[in-house]
């Protein structure tokens, strides 16, 4: 099975959420796991609870990702947290830093600051990977602050259009083994993909497109064209998010039974 754990819906560059299904159906893609473009950019309350109705009408193919900025709401933000979780059913968290400008790396607000370790720290209980718009400094940062978080580095610490310092979050991943790197970019230096699992494994290395904002035929291509044997292919293309995926469905599970 092939999941895409980095996708928005909800409405960028003018595809709605069944245009990027379309997309994903195109691709070859059974199952994304997303963000809705309107929590991230607009109302993050709002935006959860309209992923919350895609993800009824595609229990199939959408897992959802409670998005939230920042940790200016304090326990608001929390308690969406455990809302997108326990009503929604959501099984991941997205957060994301501020920069000064496309491709800037000059960082208006951080991930890595107080206000956010209590909505870290809930998804952690919840043991829902964190995709994490982040620096790899911030990603680490994260870790030393709640040990016990699962962080997906995503577009391996850089941004969408830039690779970023990809050694740099390899080398801090390797010191963290709960960050694992997410393939989204806009660029592909050559043997960068050889590079992660060789650094990490590829049993923490994830795939993801950033679709509709990048094309998926891209992303896809970068790992089946990549030098790795069909196994650590099929970790990275589904087997280990569905992992993540299923350490916090099995906590959700345990909580109905009145286990936890």
């Amino acid at each position: 099975m092939i999941v895409d754990a980095h996708v928005h819906t909800g409405g960028y560059d003018g595809y709605s959420t069944d245009d990027v299904l379309r997309l994903a159906d195109r691709a070859g893609i059974d199952k994304i796991f997303a963000t809705d473009s309107y929590a991230l950019h607009y109302d993050p309350i709002e935006g959860n609870r309209r992923l919350a109705a895609d993800m009824k009408r595609h229990p199939d193919r959408i897992i959802g990702y409670c998005s939230l900025v920042n940790g200016r709401r304090g326990r608001e933000a929390v308690e969406e947290v455990q809302r997108c979780y326990e009503v929604y059913g959501m099984r991941g968290l997205k957060i994301i830093h501020q920069t000064a400008g496309l491709g800037s790396y000059s960082l208006l607000t951080t991930v890595n600051e107080p206000a956010m370790y209590p909505i870290v720290a809930k998804a952690a209980e919840f043991k829902m990977p964190i995709l994490a718009h982040a620096t790899a400094e911030e990603c680490a940062g994260l870790c030393d602050a709640v040990p016990e978080a699962i962080i997906i580095m995503a577009h391996t610490g850089g941004h969408p259009t830039a690779m970023g310092d990809w050694n740099r979050a390899i080398e801090v991943a390797r010191h963290y083994p709960n960050i694992y790197l997410d393939t989204a970019s806009s660029q592909s230096d050559m043997g960068y993909l050889e590079a992660m699992v060789a650094g990490v494994g590829a049993h923490r290395v994830i795939f993801g497109t950033d679709m509709p904002l990048i094309d998926p035929f891209f992303g896809f291509a970068k790992v089946q064209g990549a030098e790795l044997t069909d196994e650590e292919k099929a970790l990275i293309l589904g087997g280990n998010i569905l992992r993540l995926v299923g350490q916090s469905a099995a906590i959700a599970d345990r909580k109905e039974k009145g286990q936890v």
